[in-house]
């Protein structure tokens, strides 16, 4: 039986068992939006098509999308067009001494999981990041729900504020935000990242007031110690208006690109916004949803200039890694650094050791390339090298940065920032920090701290 998951290896025996094969130079599959196949074609005149085009239809059967296109001297225009689109969209599949193969995914979404094109730039140059001539974009991103990203966020924020470094923190788990929760009052809370990507939508690129999306933390007791500023986008007010907005937003590719030039405006607008409040930013932190949301892809691949990765030792939390690990290595036209935390870490040596391994294996499957001169298993500071999180109880409650004024309240921020400034993260910090050759011992930055 023909599934989606073997209809291209069984049109790529077909292929080769064809007479006329070794007269081929490409061939393009392009896999529609129900897993059909079609081909582009490019060869030497005078094959034989009409008995490619009835192998094609017996075996692939319903997964026949029954379109051959020929590339040669006999396309009318539209073809010649076509022809041109598909070559700037393909990936290369394999190459074999004759023929390369591609493939062309027509989904709907979830595109940015899968751009393994290899030439994605991120929201500006990782050069220009590391110069410090614009802010570093960091993503904190968990396949699976419920691993502390968003805690570990904040206290990566925390952190660099600490160390003098100005940081704004961006909600882009619009499905279900929290990040602004953890520093202010719902009733705080005004617009957000769904508010400027409909308004984004709408207003024909005219300037975007961005007062009342940006919040800065400014409780005495948890800014204690800071020389740095952390600003916060919200993903929105969840009210009763806030479902209908969130379902004007998903289909990242109605309009090819739309999400992450939305988003791109975002971060530009809260940048300029800072600067010109007098101010600069170090750090943009990003939250990312959870599993392949579209969102949450264009967020972890396309933006970054480095990505927190957040799991556990489970074959579903490995498997979804994998697929990202796999994206992360393949989009930008430069890999991504990485960083895998292994969330709520039991602290045996025999667990840790074991983690290791997996992420040793993970990232040389999918991460580190036939080019790259791999580390050892033990060799500190590398993509695989995981950052251990034990299990806090006091973090899996409802966590609150802010105070209501109570002598209680005071207590619990101080004795939750205290938390949060341990070793465990200020290793994920560390981490980060080492990715720009941002020196630690420089407490305050080279901006106005404000």
């Amino acid at each position: 039986m023909i599934t989606f998951e073997t209809a291209i290896n069984v049109a790529q025996q077909i292929f080769q068992r064809w007479g006329d094969y070794n007269k081929l130079s490409e061939v393009t599959i392009i896999r529609d939006i129900y897993g059909r196949l079609a081909f582009l074609i490019s060869g030497q005149d005078g094959l034989d098509k009409n008995s490619l085009t009835t192998a094609l239809q017996t075996s692939l059967g319903h997964y026949d999308a029954q379109h051959l296109l020929w590339e040669g001297s006999e396309q009318n225009e539209l073809a010649r067009q076509m022809t041109v689109e598909i070559k700037r969209l393909r990936q290369v599949l394999v190459s074999d001494p004759n023929c390369t193969w591609y493939l062309l995914e027509r989904t709907i979404a979830k595109k940015a999981w899968i751009d393994y094109s290899g030439q994605v730039d991120p929201i500006w140059t990782y050069d220009e990041a590391k110069d410090g001539k614009r802010p570093k974009v960091v993503t904190f991103y968990s396949f699976k729900g419920g691993m502390g990203r968003t805690t570990a966020l904040a206290a990566v924020a925390i952190l660099l504020a600490q160390h003098g470094r100005h940081v704004l923190a961006i909600d882009t788990d619009i499905e279900a935000p929290g990040l602004a929760t953890l520093f202010f009052g719902e009733d705080q809370i005004e617009r957000g990242t769904v508010d400027f990507y409909l308004e984004s939508c709408t207003n024909n690129g005219n300037s975007i007031d961005m007062s009342a999306y940006m919040m800065q933390v400014s409780d005495t007791k948890l800014t204690e110690g800071m020389t740095g500023n952390i600003y916060l986008i919200p993903a929105g007010n969840v009210d009763e208006h806030y479902v209908r907005k969130l379902g004007r937003i998903d289909y990242q590719d109605a309009i090819p690109s739309s999400m992450r030039n939305h988003l791109s405006r975002l971060i530009i607008n809260a940048v300029d916004f800072i600067q010109d409040n007098g101010h600069q930013l170090d750090y943009i932190l990003l939250d990312a949803r959870a599993g392949f949301h579209d969102m949450g892809g264009v967020v972890t691949a396309q933006l970054p200039h480095g990505v927190v990765l957040f799991g556990r030792n489970t074959p579903q939390s490995w498997n979804g890694l994998k697929q990202v690990v796999q994206t992360l290595a393949n989009t930008q036209q430069e890999k991504l650094p990485i960083a895998i935390v292994d969330s709520m870490s039991d602290s045996s040596e025999q667990h840790r050791q074991t983690f290791k391994t997996q992420s040793f294996t993970l990232c040389c499957d999918n991460y580190y390339s036939a080019d790259d001169t791999v580390p050892g298993i033990d060799a500190e500071n590398e993509a695989h090298t995981p950052i251990y999180v034990s299990y806090i109880s006091r973090l899996n409650e409802e966590i609150q940065l802010y105070s209501d004024g109570s002598e209680m309240q005071e207590k619990a921020i101080e004795e939750t920032k205290n938390v949060l400034c341990s070793e465990e993260y200020r290793l994920i910090e560390a981490r980060i920090r080492q990715w720009f050759g941002d020196d630690a011992q420089s407490e305050v930055s080279g901006n106005d701290a404000g």
